[in-house]
């Protein structure tokens, strides 16, 4: 008698995958290892706001309370493609809150410094006001008319891993790669759709948000070149209600190759979820631009 026998493949969601791709190994109380995925890479190097993520979970896991609803993170050096130690210090813990700092190493070269504030959601109560409001532009554009955020159309694989990792459409004024307007009338913004799919995106997810979308000056400009962020400091304010969040992206004030980027997103409920600013410089260089 013949048998054939049907091999299952599990096919993990995006949402899973991204929880996957930032699992931590416990070394001890205060210490971790993980390997980056390369499903989250910038070319050969762990983008930044993966990296974010991954130090904002060994925080939460460290730390006796639930969220880090603020946080600030300082790029030293690049972090290498192979595995980096984690390493969290305890800095003060309280009733409500705690904070601590997380290193990530690589042959005992700090590479990233990570500050957060933990607190918990499920406690805070207090007044509510002065509410921001989602762009306008999200209620005058058709999401049908956003574009999906890839390069593919500039040079085949030229779209960086990590964006492959997410679902995200970018405002059609916005997207510098797939464009009508003139850089003249564009706007140093980049507004998008952005999801998981398979789950609501949790408050790593947020971290990792926060710096998504390709750098803004490059929709008023054209390819620059090298933008690599320096500093990125992101709040967190609310747990999102929907799978589907909305970002918004906008810099302004270049001087000396060095901008601010700020961030807001929200969910589909119109609550803003999070919010986060960056330091970021230009590296104009030929080498990088040629496509």
């Amino acid at each position: 008698m013949n048998y054939n026998y049907l091999t299952k493949i599990t096919i993990m969601d995006k949402f899973t995958q991204f929880k996957d791709a930032i699992s931590i190994e416990k070394i001890d109380d205060f210490s971790y290892k993980t390997v980056p995925s390369e499903n989250f890479f910038v070319g050969n190097t762990p983008h930044g706001g993966y990296l974010m993520a991954i130090m904002h979970k060994a925080l939460t896991t460290t730390l006796p309370h639930s969220c880090a609803i603020s946080s600030s993170i300082q790029y030293l050096d690049r972090t290498e493609p192979r595995e980096i130690d984690i390493k969290v210090d305890v800095i003060r813990i309280s009733k409500g809150s705690s904070t601590g700092r997380v290193t990530i190493l690589q042959d005992n070269n700090i590479k990233c410094i990570y500050t957060g504030l933990c607190s918990d959601f499920a406690h805070m109560k207090g007044y509510a006001g002065l509410a921001t409001p989602i762009p306008e532009l999200f209620n005058t554009t058709e999401k049908d008319l956003f574009i999906s955020l890839d390069y593919e159309n500039i040079k085949p694989g030229f779209t960086p891993a990590f964006v492959k990792q997410v679902d995200c459409f970018v405002h059609p004024d916005h997207a510098w790669w797939d464009r009508d307007i003139s850089n003249e009338d564009a706007d140093a913004r980049c507004s998008a759709y952005i999801s998981l799919q398979g789950g609501i995106p949790d408050q790593y997810a947020l971290s990792f948000f926060s710096d998504i979308l390709p750098p803004v000056v490059l929709n008023k400009y054209g390819p620059l070149g090298w933008v690599p962020t320096l500093t990125l400091t992101t709040h967190i304010r609310q747990m999102p209600q929907t799978e589907v969040l909305l970002l918004d992206f906008i810099a302004s004030d270049i001087h000396n190759g060095y901008f601010e980027q700020d961030c807001k997103i929200w969910d589909l409920n119109k609550n803003l979820v999070a919010s986060s600013r960056q330091l970021t410089r230009i590296l104009k260089s030929e080498e990088k631009i040629t496509i």
